[in-house]
């Protein structure tokens, strides 16, 4: 399975009237309970955890996978939303994201997304199934809605 995973209104709040923590490697503190329910799910398992963030640049893959294991994940399947519409910034993540899985011919039950922005909620209805979709003010804190999803059979539409 491919894991898309945002960073900011996920794994830290993105409320604009609180300041976000920093650890001392510079990059954001991750919420504890954000971490504690990646580590119960998706925790070491054999998925491909693909970063969605706006972040994804920042950093290259071991930078990445240091930043990450610092904060208490381990992902043996590491890269980034490798799309690039730096002529064009004004792309949502709904087409970089379904740009990628057109890219790469993936089906729905191959994919979770795990973000916070609201132009998701115009996916397709067979990947927004596969969606769960934070509060941005929160972050990643219901693990029972995390399982749901991941354990949500993809509805069969008629456009496929």
């Amino acid at each position: 399975m491919i894991i898309f995973l945002d960073i900011d209104g996920v794994m830290v709040h993105a409320n604009p009237h609180r300041m976000v923590e920093l650890e001392y490697d510079g990059f954001y503190k991750f919420n504890k309970k954000a971490v504690e329910i990646l580590q119960n799910t998706i925790y070491k398992t054999k998925d491909r955890i693909v970063l969605s963030s706006s972040h994804r640049n920042k950093y290259n893959l071991k930078e990445w996978k240091e930043i990450l294991e610092k904060r208490g994940l381990f992902f043996d399947f590491l890269s980034v939303l490798d799309v690039d519409y730096s002529n064009n910034p004004k792309v949502t993540r709904k087409t970089e994201i379904i740009d990628w899985i057109n890219k790469h011919k993936l089906k729905p039950e191959d994919v979770l997304i795990i973000d916070d922005d609201k132009s998701l909620n115009d996916l397709p209805l067979h990947f927004k199934e596969r969606l769960v979709l934070t509060n941005p003010y929160v972050g990643l804190s219901n693990q029972n809605e995390l399982k749901s999803v991941l354990k949500r059979k993809v509805k069969k539409t008629m456009l496929g």
